[in-house]
């Protein structure tokens, strides 16, 4: 009889560790900068990047209920709805509802080879779309540097919306500082208003010549800011963070990566963190390589992590990727 029922307890470890239980990638294959948040009471959508631009669909979309199990639903751009300005490069997507409706914000160069930041708006409504180009031209541009990796964030105190994006100065020869930039955004969802303000630049030594990425949330008393930082293509790409409790100025930064690469993992980056709902639990989903995979045509996959908290600064245990299986986040 204890020999039956140890081994029925074994089998139900084993149920509930295949059940509850996961261990990254949560997608393994190509998903570069994904940008993820919860539609409804239960499910979860992210948006990434297209690597190939000979790819005539842009931008593929997935849901989940759980952030681990994902399914493709389609594209964002189809050939036929892509923007016409828009020629390669397409980037860091992220799709955002605003007064009523879908939006994506992405980065593609234009014509005349510049990166830009686009936005198009759902046609049906529906998050799915399709989506077409309000503006027939990029939503932010500058005729000297690039603009890429655009976020949206609801500051529901104030109701108003800000979008953040990175002014692409390492792309620059010689170099310039890479700036993270955020501006009032119309109530249309297609025009900024108002002041611009520089958050924060790469001025610590491992940032190297870059921050970029950037993701805003807030969770009482602070504004946080995270972020990638330095080369996308080799290990010292990684994630930081910086607070305010102003949402326009005054950010601090933490003082190193609160992911970095590991023995397994190399280049984790571009996150999005998403609040499970009804808790004031978080979770931080970004991409990486796998060790001997880096750069080229190898995948970016899809990795999820818990943030942690200590002293009003989030943290991942270990500072870099889980290794292990880890407890389902829902």
């Amino acid at each position: 009889m204890v020999g039956k029922i140890l081994a029925y307890l074994v089998c139900l470890c084993c149920l509930l560790g295949s059940t509850f239980a996961y261990e990254n990638p949560v997608v393994n294959n190509q998903c570069p900068d994904p940008g993820v948040f919860l539609l409804d009471e239960k499910t979860y959508f992210a948006v990434t990047t297209t690597v190939n631009d000979s790819q005539v669909d842009k931008y593929p979309m997935r849901i989940s209920n759980d952030l681990v199990n994902w399914t493709q639903i389609g594209y964002v751009f189809n050939g036929k709805n892509t923007p016409s300005w828009a020629v390669n490069s397409f980037w860091a997507p992220e799709i955002h509802y605003i007064s009523g409706n879908y939006f994506v914000y992405f980065a593609a160069r234009d014509k005349t080879g510049r990166l830009c930041v686009g936005v198009a708006v759902s046609q049906s409504g529906n998050i799915d779309g399709p989506y077409y180009d309000p503006l027939g031209a990029p939503l932010l541009r500058n005729a000297s540097v690039g603009y890429i990796d655009a976020t949206v964030f609801y500051d529901e105190p104030t109701n108003e919306y800000y979008i953040l994006w990175k002014q692409d100065g390492n792309g620059n020869s010689p170099q310039i500082p890479s700036i993270i930039f955020a501006q009032k955004l119309s109530k249309s969802g297609t025009s900024v208003v108002g002041e611009r303000y520089s958050l924060i630049q790469n001025d610590l030594p491992w940032e190297g010549a870059v921050v970029e990425g950037p993701w805003l949330i807030y969770n009482s008393p602070y504004y946080y800011l995270f972020y990638s930082a330095n080369a996308y293509y080799d290990q010292t790409y990684c994630l930081g963070v910086a607070r305010s409790k102003n949402i326009t100025s005054g950010f601090s930064k933490f003082p190193t990566p609160i992911v970095k690469s590991n023995s397994k993992w190399i280049g984790p980056g571009h996150c999005s963190v998403v609040n499970i709902k009804n808790t004031n639990r978080w979770e931080i989903v970004y991409h990486s390589w796998l060790v001997n995979y880096v750069g080229g045509n190898n995948d970016r996959v899809l990795m999820i992590d818990s943030l942690l908290w200590e002293n009003d600064w989030p943290y991942v245990n270990t500072t870099s990727p889980s290794i292990s299986q880890q407890p389902n986040p829902i």
